[in-house]
């Protein structure tokens, strides 16, 4: 039987007819008749609908009257679906089974492991030698500098190495702090040249990609190879970001924003604070924002809040509502990195008659940097008044739970023609190879991620590498260090030149060796 629900409300003049809410909702409980949006009862509230809405025409209602008895909100994430009977929630994971919310999907088990094999695979994990060093071989077909082999209790393991230049690569920094450094997709410019962007940002932390063919082949190439051998080698690389900020970014230490140090990284959004420290927040304030650039928290009208016995404060955050208890944040230079400097301008009075003389508000931010505690007088507008030693407690208790800021840079690759005909004559099994896992890829001795899909692109963190692992060609290309290790059957399975194979001890006995030294 088709019905309304009663959880979200349409202001027909505003609305366009434009079907965006139909076409994004997740139970496909949305259908536009006569150009208007109808809404079945399998809606369950996630309110997906109204955030997207292009000209805000929907809004949610009052959940407090269910539409059905039976009908429950399942509390498993912040959303709150008000799910009917033998119905499933927006995510498709819950399900009202008999009024009760039940998993709607299976638990999956792992196969059973063969503990001897993976012990086997540990051993390739670490290469017998680095490939810092080694140089490299020209043109491709000629076998790479070094095969070493090596016994390793009853494994002949065996490690190809080579210094190769690839044109086809890039750097992402990853630079943990709640501080804005300027708008997605802004370029970002080194030695007044564009040789990146800023891109999508990850929890915690703004990202930084620099380089990439299309970069490496334009005019900026020299300067952008030698940005990314730079901060590859630990040194420090200033970079400005258009219409934001100047960055000093040295990998393993704290950016430098502005000509200020990063202090510290949040460890959650302002909303997901509720619930980490809901049980000592309860007790502090009548009402408690928690500041964020991403996702600001009101704690009456969270979930958590509730549980606690919290009604809503008739006061709610600066920012755009998603779902409740949680508001889009504005990125900016002040509080938990919004752009709020002023803890009294950080909400607005939604319902003003529920204020009353002596209403506390706590506001925080997501460091645990700053924190004030407000009160409203009979006219209900709010003041400060000085911190008790509990909000003093919760306070340093998130900044102690604060990681210190870091810059991290990550090197991305494709090995191309000699970092694989060098090891073998038929480079798609090495391909294959290093996708089954039966042949490991490090990078200066350092474990890479290697990406699904065709080639061997790969990601690893050069703040765990050795100085001065990387060097650069005038081409101009990053030259990396490079490292294949495989069992010697493996090596052989896939066509590895047999005449280059040395025993490590003869490599060393010929070679200026030096050993690797793990730095803190």
């Amino acid at each position: 039987m088709e019905k309304y629900t009663s959880y979200i409300l349409l202001s027909e003049d505003l609305c366009t007819g434009c079907g965006l809410c139909a076409r994004e909702c997740p139970l496909l409980a949305i259908e536009i008749k006569d150009n208007l949006p109808f809404f079945f009862d399998t809606c369950v509230g996630c309110a997906l609908c109204v955030t997207i809405c292009p000209v805000e025409a929907l809004q949610v209602k009052s959940n407090e009257n269910l539409h059905e008895k039976l009908t429950i909100q399942c509390d498993h994430c912040p959303v709150g679906c008000l799910i009917a009977p033998d119905h499933l929630g927006a995510c498709k994971r819950y399900k009202n089974e008999s009024g009760r919310i039940v998993n709607a999907q299976l638990l999956l088990l792992p196969e059973d492991t063969d503990l001897q094999e993976h012990y086997r695979e540990a051993l390739l994990n670490i290469p017998v030698i680095t490939a810092v060093g080694a140089g490299s071989t020209y043109p491709d077909y000629i076998p790479a500098p070094v095969a070493a082999e090596k016994r390793i209790d009853d494994v002949d393991v065996v490690t190809v190495v080579t210094e190769c230049p690839l044109t086809y690569s890039s750097m992402l920094f990853k630079i943990d702090t709640e501080r804005f450094i300027g708008e997605e997709t802004a370029p970002v410019k080194y030695r007044g040249a564009v040789v990146g962007h800023v891109t999508t940002e990850q929890y915690g932390s703004k990202m930084i990609t620099v380089g990439g063919i299309n970069v490496m082949k334009g005019k900026n190439r020299l300067k952008a190879v030698r940005l990314i051998v730079g901060a590859g080698n630990h040194e420090p690389v200033i970079l400005k970001v258009e219409g934001g900020a100047e960055l000093e970014l040295t990998a393993g230490q704290p950016p430098i924003i502005n000509g200020q140090p990063g202090e510290a990284m949040k460890i959650s959004c302002g909303a997901a604070m509720m619930g980490i420290f809901g049980e000592k927040l309860k007790d502090l304030a009548d009402e408690i924002i928690v500041l964020d650039g991403d996702i600001t928290g009101l704690f009456s009208e969270s979930h958590v809040g509730r549980g606690f016995g919290f009604t809503w404060s008739g006061i709610i955050p600066k920012g755009k509502y998603s779902t409740p208890g949680r508001y889009f944040g504005t990125p900016g230079e002040g509080w938990g990195g919004t752009d709020i400097h002023d803890p009294v301008k950080a909400f607005d009075l939604e319902s003003a008659e529920r204020i009353r003389s002596g209403m506390k508000l706590l506001v925080l931010e997501v460091t645990g940097t700053h924190a004030a505690l407000l009160e409203a007088d009979e006219k209900g507008n709010f003041y400060p008044i000085p911190l008790t030693s509990e909000v003093k407690g919760i306070r340093d208790l998130i900044a102690q739970n604060s990681q210190p800021a870091l810059t991290s840079a990550m090197y991305f690759g494709g090995c191309g023609g000699s970092a694989r005909a060098g090891i073998t004559g038929n480079p798609v099994k090495l391909n294959n190879a290093v996708h089954s896992g039966s042949v490991k890829l490090t990078v200066g001795g350092v474990p890479a991620y290697v990406m699904p899909g065709g080639g061997i692109n790969f990601i690893v963190d050069t703040g765990k590498m050795q100085w001065r692992s990387f060097s650069w060609t005038p081409t101009p290309a990053v030259v990396a260090p490079i490292e294949y290790t495989m069992e010697k059957k493996t090596y052989f399975e896939i066509g590895g030149h047999k005449r280059k194979l040395l025993l490590l001890d003869e490599i060393i006995r010929s070679r200026k060796i030096r050993k690797w030294e793990n730095k803190k």
